[in-house]
């Protein structure tokens, strides 16, 4: 890097570097007291990125098959466990009469479900309602 900025014969289609900032710039180089200071900084970053250049590598070779049976084996025993909560839950609480699904999600909800805001009256105010909006 400091033969970067020191460099008086440019190279294929660089403009030549100005001699001032060649020098005020060496002094922040730490290859100016050190010389051997890059050829370590290199050995130090490429050993500190060899697990994640290995690791990138084997993801190379992985297909789409081979990532969803890794996410397999973590996620069909969660569902597993997730549907089997839920079912102690709903027997636990036992309801008299068979539960529908919109039962369930509306269930503590104090707003109008979904046929009471079809029925006729109401249907034809969100028509009014759209005519004049639109």
């Amino acid at each position: 890097m400091s033969s970067m900025w020191t460099s008086s014969d440019p190279g294929a289609g660089e403009e030549p570097r100005d001699p001032a900032v060649a020098s005020a710039l060496g002094t922040l180089d730490p290859a100016a007291r050190d010389p051997g200071f890059w050829m370590r900084f290199q050995a130090r970053v490429m050993q500190g990125a060899r697990p994640e250049l290995a690791r990138r590598r084997l993801m190379a070779d992985l297909t789409v098959g081979d990532v969803l049976a890794g996410w397999a084996r973590a996620l069909v025993p969660t569902a597993v466990l997730a549907a089997a909560v839920a079912a102690l839950v709903l027997l636990r609480q036992a309801p008299a009469a068979p539960a529908t699904v919109e039962d369930l999600l509306t269930d503590g909800i104090q707003t109008q479900t979904i046929p009471e805001a079809l029925a006729e009256g109401e249907a034809a105010a969100s028509v009014a309602f759209a005519a004049e909006r639109f």
